[in-house]
């Protein structure tokens, strides 16, 4: 069992995991642009002060900076919002990181509905962005064990690596002690007894904390279903995908994005490539402006709390 017995939380995940990275490897470079408060960079800029870099409230800037600090042999990890990284700074992200063959990593903290603004602060389509440049490497970790793993990859994997990352009051839900992260590879956390009969839920990041509250509801219910974890947009283990998809009659997909581009999209793709594959329905952010609010009450609006998805999977399975 890939989950924990005892779920906790971590009221500043990032601090201590860019510490314990920063302490271990001395190339690394942890770099804001003026929000080291609000990515939770504490430790390594008291501690550990030559391992960090301020550039100033100028994201496209972070962006060159870094990319020129990877030239000089360091491996840069560059934090900002999901918003700030992908939207301001995305033309230095392709060209700079982007055809590099140095390791640069960016993180895009609270992304999508994780913000509690609105529209200017929701990256509801900063996935689908980075997973449009050739050879990019995107990651959406579920919680604290995931991130902290998947960074430990990141720092040792060539050309531009996009991560989104955690903060605050973020759960432990993955038991350290048996998960692995690997790049590329698909995780199941809920099994069913029939699969063929069942629903298939394959989810990503936030989502996917999202889809086992709805699991929960539905095993209550007696819903025959089962939970696929893709912590790695791209590149992903197709063949892990397509054989989880074609075991089951219905597939839904849950993401903290635009149903248009991310996880959704690229199941769809994976498996319209091969054919006559199962139903598969896209549950996320719809091709709307999200509410600004805590994340309980987006979530709310937009449907994609766990009675609603547990409703809506249900329906599905009903043939609805």
């Amino acid at each position: 069992m890939l989950l924990t017995t005892e779920p906790a939380i971590d009221k500043a995940p990032f601090d201590h995991i860019s510490f314990d990275l920063c302490s271990r490897r001395k190339d690394v470079m942890l770099m804001s642009a003026d929000l080291s408060k609000y990515t939770q960079i504490v430790r390594v800029k008291k501690e550990l002060p030559d391992q960090h870099l301020d550039v100033g409230m100028a994201e496209q800037n972070l962006i060159s900076v870094a990319a020129g600090v990877s030239k000089a042999g360091y491996v840069p990890i560059a934090t900002t919002f999901a918003c700030y990284a992908t939207r301001r700074a995305y033309d230095q992200m392709l060209i700079c990181m982007g055809t590099s063959p140095h390791t640069n990593v960016v993180i895009g903290f609270t992304p999508g509905i994780a913000n509690p603004a609105r529209i200017h602060h929701q990256a509801a389509e900063d996935l689908g962005m980075i997973r449009a440049i050739p050879n990019a490497t995107v990651i959406d970790p579920m919680d604290v064990t995931d991130f902290k793993q998947a960074l430990d990859v990141a720092v040792d994997t060539p050309g531009l690596v996009y991560l989104r990352g955690h903060r605050g009051d973020t759960p432990v839900l993955l038991d350290d002690s048996k998960f692995k992260f690997e790049l590329g590879k698909t995780y199941a956390l809920h099994t069913g007894n029939d699969n063929r009969n069942g629903i298939g839920i394959i989810a990503t990041g936030h989502a996917t904390q999202w889809a086992l509250e709805a699991s929960g509801l539905l095993q209550e219910r007696g819903i025959e279903h089962s939970v696929l974890h893709v912590p790695t947009i791209k590149p992903v283990n197709e063949i892990e995908v397509s054989d989880y998809c074609f075991a089951h009659g219905q597939i839904v997909t849950i993401e903290n994005h635009n149903i248009v581009t991310g996880l959704g999209s690229l199941v769809t793709e994976i498996v319209s490539n091969i054919g006559r594959g199962p139903r598969i329905t896209r549950l996320g952010i719809p091709d709307v402006w999200a509410p600004g609010g805590t994340l309980p009450y987006i979530r709310s609006q937009l449907a994609l709390d766990a009675p609603a998805l547990a409703k809506k999977i249900e329906a599905i399975g009903n043939g609805e």
